[in-house]
């Protein structure tokens, strides 16, 4: 594959483009890192959108996602395809397209993903048993999914942000506050500090932090798929309002 020499944005952080550039150097743990994060949040809109726009079984597209993410390290791939400089969502569901319209060319599924294994298939069986939302247009499902998935791998990284400072009961009280909210029961601060030992202002504070601290995360996740803050803003509106 063929660098691209467009510059990313001054002063914007390295993005999801360089993280594929540097995929095949899979002994060095810090991109093998990388490319892990990059799958884990990619993994379940690729997945959802073989099972529904390309009716996949749930094998074939268990395999054709594996297949999809291994050609990452083969510079035939890449270099059919053609690149825009910030969207790396955009460019996934193109060549998602490109991929798989090869694969029905030839008639059968590769049987190449086991020898690029990037994440555990363990680690993802969650997001293939969730099912993907039915509501909203077909068309937008890849970017649906992308929502969730960016949302259930940033309360992952807050989860183990917590445990790694030492206070897992932090992210504890986040998951509890939220998720019992949107599920339509919302504690109460009284039942919290109650439960979590918290001094009267404590969890009224702590969630704050915690919520910006989340939103840090999300916005982390969103910008490794752009090259610029103007990108960015247009990513967010996208995604979010599907």
């Amino acid at each position: 594959m063929q660098a691209d020499s467009r510059p990313v944005h001054p002063g914007f952080p390295a993005t999801a483009w360089s993280v594929v550039q540097g995929a095949r150097d899979l002994a060095d743990s810090d991109c093998q890192r990388a490319l892990e994060r990059l799958v884990s949040v990619y993994w379940r809109p690729i997945y959802w959108t073989l099972r529904h726009e390309w009716k996949a079984s749930p094998e074939e597209a268990r395999d054709w996602t594996q297949e999809y993410f291994s050609v990452f390290l083969e510079q035939d791939f890449l270099a059919d395809v053609v690149r825009e400089r910030g969207r790396f969502r955009n460019f996934v569901k193109a060549s998602l397209k490109h991929f798989m319209l090869n694969l029905r060319r030839a008639e059968k599924a590769l049987k190449r993903g086991g020898a690029h294994r990037l994440v555990p298939i363990e680690d993802l069986e969650g997001a293939e048993r969730d099912p993907a939302s039915s509501e909203g247009q077909p068309d937008q499902l890849f970017e649906r999914e992308l929502m969730r998935s960016i949302i259930a791998r940033s309360l992952t990284d807050l989860k183990l942000a917590c445990e790694r400072e030492g206070h897992p009961d932090h992210f504890e009280l986040f998951h509890t506050y939220y998720l019992e909210e949107s599920a339509g029961r919302s504690p109460r601060y009284e039942d919290l500090r109650e439960r979590f030992g918290k001094g009267p202002h404590e969890v009224k504070n702590r969630l704050a932090e915690l919520r910006t601290r989340f939103r840090k995360i999300i916005l982390g996740h969103l910008r490794d798929g752009v090259s610029s803050e103007q990108e960015l803003l247009s990513e967010i509106r996208e995604v979010f309002e599907r």
